[in-house]
């Protein structure tokens, strides 16, 4: 009898989301490497674990569900990481502000798609701000100003879109 061949279109997505992993990882290592005191070695346990693992993991699932799952693991970390990024931002640190904004780009980039989307981040911000009738800070206002330059706007309805791009300009107008 021959075991069960993983889902195609869920192992792809999961593959896919893995490469970005990947990238945050390196991009996490280089900051914390570039930190260390000399002499001192980076405690890889500190940095998310690579990709491998996860398809590694997947590849041995024999349930569908169990599949999922792990795709659905890979995805909450896109989740976790958002709103860490969402945190640093609202810190106001200009410099912190900067790298971040230099790595979703950068990561857009070269993986092919936005890391806060998939995340779902800047579906839950907009949602918000939408409710509220206006930005509460620069983080958000950063958030939403990298979507609107290279964000994937087919996440989101041309009202949605109109409705972002007025909320930023109210918020702009009030500084």
């Amino acid at each position: 009898m021959t075991p069960p061949q993983p889902d195609t279109e869920i192992r792809a997505e999961l593959v896919r989301l893995i490469e970005g992993l990947d990238y945050f990882r390196t991009w996490r290592i280089a900051q914390l490497e570039a930190t260390l005191p000399a002499g001192e070695t980076l405690d890889l346990n500190t940095v998310v674990v690579p990709g491998s693992f996860f398809l590694d993991l997947y590849d041995q699932q024999s349930r569908k569900s169990d599949r999922k799952q792990i795709l659905k693991e890979v995805q909450s970390w896109y989740a976790h990481t958002a709103n860490e990024f969402h945190e640093f931002m609202k810190s106001g640190e200009q410099e912190v502000v900067q790298d971040i904004n230099a790595l979703l780009a950068r990561f857009r980039a070269d993986i092919g798609f936005d890391f806060l989307s998939v995340s779902g981040l800047i579906r839950k911000t907009t949602n918000k701000a939408v409710k509220r009738g206006k930005l509460a800070n620069d983080a958000e206002w950063y958030m939403l100003q990298e979507f609107m330059v290279g964000g994937t706007a087919g996440d989101f309805t041309p009202e949605e879109i109109a409705q972002i791009q007025h909320l930023m300009t109210e918020y702009e107008s009030a500084k």
